[in-house]
């Protein structure tokens, strides 16, 4: 089913490509261009505007995956509401004003970027829009719903259901503390804070130092590859976290690497 879709116009696009064009800068070290895209992001989509308001309907939809079927129907009715009543003039101001800035201070391959997530943005796309004929309405609604709705046979997911509250924010940190001990290493403590504060700004800074935190672990793992070539696989796994969602289970992970590239420094 191939179905229209401007990604210049796709809000969610629009943030991944350029998280993704900061990833690039960090491994390249390009501080000039962190900045630059950083600059963009934060400008772009900084509290009260209205990119900031659709990403969080995108965002509420998206990211979503461990409701009930009645549940995940209600927050997608509820997100659906919320994008109907958005001022789509200003949106589109607001886009355009980006993609020229992009164009301009980056280049317009940054619209090329591979984005894992693609797909599923695109579908919300449609729908937000209200694009779409009865069929493949009811067909991408069902995608959607169904990529909401909790799965039986994976685990509790009780450290990916975070509130939003400061309160409510340490006690959850104190409970991830005690997940993981109280003998955290200071990089793995950061972590741990840059996870939770990323609920509350859209992952942003947790996404500039993961990216520079698995660079520098990366970096030390390749330097005593001649010493242990066991290693060579971990470098692969450290690859193959790029694009990916952050969860827990990729934290308990990285955690792991950070204990690992302590011992080897030591």
């Amino acid at each position: 089913m191939k179905l229209k879709h401007n990604k210049k116009r796709n809000t969610a696009f629009l943030f991944e490509t350029l998280t993704k064009e900061l990833t690039k800068a960090v491994i390249a070290k390009d501080g000039e261009k962190k900045r630059d895209v950083l600059g963009l992001i934060k400008e772009s989509f900084k509290k009260g505007s209205f990119l900031k308001k659709e990403l969080e309907i995108y965002k509420s939809v998206l990211e979503t995956s461990d409701l009930s079927a009645r549940q995940a129907e209600k927050v997608y009715q509820e997100a659906c509401r919320q994008h109907d009543d958005l001022d789509t003039k200003a949106i589109f101001e607001e886009q355009t004003e980006l993609i020229n800035k992009i164009n301009k201070v980056l280049s317009s391959d940054v619209f090329d970027n591979f984005v894992p997530s693609y797909t599923a943005m695109a579908t919300a796309y449609q729908l937000f829009n209200n694009s779409l004929d009865p069929k493949n309405k009811v067909i991408l609604e069902e995608q959607i719903l169904l990529s909401m709705v909790e799965d039986p046979i994976v685990e509790s997911r009780e450290f990916n259901k975070v509130p939003s509250d400061k309160l409510a924010m340490k006690v959850y940190f104190k409970k991830f503390n005690e997940e993981f001990k109280d003998d955290l290493l200071t990089e793995q403590k950061t972590l741990l804070q840059k996870y939770i504060n990323s609920f509350a700004d859209n992952g942003l800074e947790m996404k500039v130092f993961l990216n520079e935190e698995l660079l520098r672990i990366r970096n030390i793992i390749t330097e005593n590859l001649d010493k242990n070539e066991s290693f060579a696989p971990i470098v692969e796994t450290i690859d193959g976290f790029k694009g990916q969602w952050i969860t827990t289970e990729m934290l308990k992970k990285i955690m792991k690497l950070q204990s690992l590239v302590q011992e080897i420094e030591v």
